[in-house]
């Protein structure tokens, strides 16, 4: 009988929204799994790209939207779930091809920029949607398409960047440039980073897949010194200043050190004694994430 109630509840609901949207007009975004398609070398016919979504159920006219990009390997299905703590966030969790995003050496060579152009674009049809407010949260490889976005797309697409792990590496910043991704899957087409946006950086001093100081890491990529990302990233948004030394950097809560320009507009911390996946400050991590992408 409680089973039957449910599927009875579920139903009502679904059919309200409906209801709603034909009386009203308004097209809402709802719990589900939309594709993209796109073709590209590895899929010259066609490749339906898979997008989860969780819709929050505090009853807003709008929400904010946080897309979420896994890591290297990892699956947007459950990935989404980690997330559940940006309770008032419309979770967007696209699944990468192959399980990686195209960042040169991963086995996927699919146009990731623009599949998460299309996404928000897609998004933006739905009037439960704030167009205004949209962040994007990667972790690792993730991070590392972040980064790119941050690198190429326009500064209206998207609000806030979030990097969970993985600066920048010499294919997206070399010479004093940031590269954009060819046709061929070069990055050789110098671009700017539009300014206006916020921007948050963890990394965990102990990484050795992404060496938190800089070098050869994962995949043979070679990583510049997470610190130093930030910095380029705070020079690119217009930061005139020097970079924050590490003596400079506020302790707070212990073991995490703040390094923020403009006016916290671009924050990096550093995970003194983490690894790779935080371990046990991924907790306080979530927390600041958190506090980043609702307050500013």
């Amino acid at each position: 009988m409680k089973k039957y109630f449910l599927f009875v509840l579920a139903f009502n609901l679904c059919y309200c929204q409906k209801n709603m949207e034909m009386e009203t007009g308004l097209q809402l975004l709802d719990s589900e799994v939309f594709e993209i398609v796109q073709n590209w070398s590895q899929a010259p016919d066609g490749y339906a790209r898979s997008v989860f979504t969780k819709i929050p159920t505090s009853g807003l006219d709008k929400y904010p939207v946080a897309i979420l990009l896994h890591g290297g390997g990892g699956r947007a299905d459950s990935f989404i779930n980690q997330f559940d703590y940006l309770d008032n966030h419309i979770l967007v969790a696209p699944q990468g091809y192959m399980r990686s995003w195209n960042i040169s050496k991963e086995r996927s060579k699919a146009p990731d920029v623009e599949f998460i152009a299309e996404v928000i674009s897609y998004l933006k049809k739905f009037n439960n949607v704030d167009t205004t407010n949209i962040s994007i949260i990667g972790s690792s490889n993730g991070s590392a398409l972040v980064n790119q976005l941050l690198i190429e797309l326009d500064k209206d697409i998207f609000k806030k960047a979030v990097c969970r792990v993985s600066q920048l590496n010499t294919f997206q910043y070399r010479e004093n440039i940031f590269w954009a991704q060819s046709d061929k899957n070069q990055f050789n087409v110098p671009s700017v980073p539009q300014q206006g946006r916020k921007i948050l950086c963890l990394a965990g001093s102990n990484d050795k897949v992404a060496p938190y100081y800089g070098g050869q890491g994962v995949l043979e990529y070679v990583f510049l010194d997470a610190e130093y990302s930030a910095f380029i990233f705070a020079k690119a948004m217009g930061y005139t200043g020097e970079e924050i030394a590490d003596n400079m950097a506020v302790e707070d809560p212990q073991n995490f050190f703040k390094y923020s320009y403009l006016d916290g507009q671009i924050i990096h911390y550093r995970l003194q004694g983490a690894g790779h996946g935080f371990g046990s400050m991924s907790t306080e991590a979530n927390r600041i994430i958190k506090n980043f992408i609702e307050n500013n």
